[in-house]
């Protein structure tokens, strides 16, 4: 099983664990007024153990019947966020392809991740703790990701709220606050990505002075990721996984901290050529008296 993601940064020896709720006791309220207002992460027990993929995906022949035909990019690698760990290692195939090889006990490590498999979102259901929540801006509102071995390298998600839901099989997070005084210092490993190969890339960097956390999700747990936090993922399982992420749209002042930081250049505008909504940031921008900061952060982004 692959662990470098994690193992590779020092932060996450002594990484300290996220809250656990458990979702029959947790309010909306409490939700929104304790976490997403404070963008505080949090796992959340059982939150989505009654949607009906956690027993239809499992059954390689519904998933194919549902959305084989549908054109997939097909990752023999981890999900990296340089070009240079994914060169050579994306193949175009059927989702039905793709299935078959994640399923395949020879298969060393495989990824799907799409937020275009619209027939699998009547299989994910609602959550208890969030039923007022407006369309998300940046990403789609659910994306899926299908797996073998295969986690995801540390990025994190400019805007939107993030509820990484998940199926079928286990993982483990690692977070930090991409709001803290060495945010270029950590930016510049995580996007050269050498610490997968090399734990010597942190050297010289103060882990200590960063408040790490960590998580682990089971099936039907759900891990509630706010904007503006690096994440890494890995798998516990070395068989096919499936992660259903959803997203819904921050609050005005949690948008409002994220167009202002991007203004100044502290933080990254990630994946501004991608926001299936970027309309309702303009709009939110306007409410705000932000538009010349928006204006600024997107020409700033990537």
């Amino acid at each position: 099983m692959s662990d470098n993601i994690l193992a590779n940064v020092p932060g996450m020896k002594n990484a300290v664990a996220v809250p656990v709720l458990d979702a029959d006791d947790l309010s909306e309220d409490v939700f929104n007024g304790e976490y997403v207002a404070n963008s505080r992460p949090c796992v959340i027990r059982g939150a989505v153990k009654h949607w009906a993929a956690l027993e239809k995906w499992r059954d390689r022949d519904y998933l194919k019947r549902r959305s084989g035909q549908r054109d997939v990019s097909l990752f023999t690698s981890e999900m990296h966020v340089t070009r240079k760990r994914m060169t050579g290692q994306e193949r175009a195939v059927t989702f039905a392809e793709a299935i078959d090889y994640l399923h395949s006990e020879q298969t060393e490590r495989g990824l799907v991740v799409t937020g275009l498999l619209t027939e699998f979102l009547a299989d994910l259901g609602d959550v208890s703790f969030v039923s007022r929540a407006n369309p998300a801006i940046w990403y789609n509102p659910a994306r899926y990701f299908f797996y073998r071995n295969a986690g995801s390298a540390w990025h994190h998600h400019p805007f939107d709220e993030t509820l990484m839901c998940q199926i079928i099989g286990s993982k483990k997070i690692g977070l930090v606050n991409a709001d803290n005084p060495l945010h270029f210092d950590l930016r510049n490993i995580f996007f050269t990505e050498d610490y997968y190969d090399d734990p010597a890339a942190f050297s010289g960097f103060d882990s200590a002075k960063l408040s790490w956390l960590s998580a682990t999700l089971e099936e039907g747990d759900a891990l509630y990721i706010p904007p503006l936090f690096w994440h890494g993922v890995i798998p516990l399982t070395t068989s096919f996984g499936a992660t259903a992420p959803i997203t819904w749209r921050s609050p005005l002042h949690v948008i409002a901290k994220g167009i202002t930081k991007i203004a100044r250049g502290e933080i990254d505008m990630i994946g501004k050529t991608t926001a299936p909504n970027f309309q309702g940031l303009v709009e939110a921008a306007r409410e705000l008296g932000l538009e010349r900061e928006l204006a600024i952060a997107w020409n700033l982004g990537v």
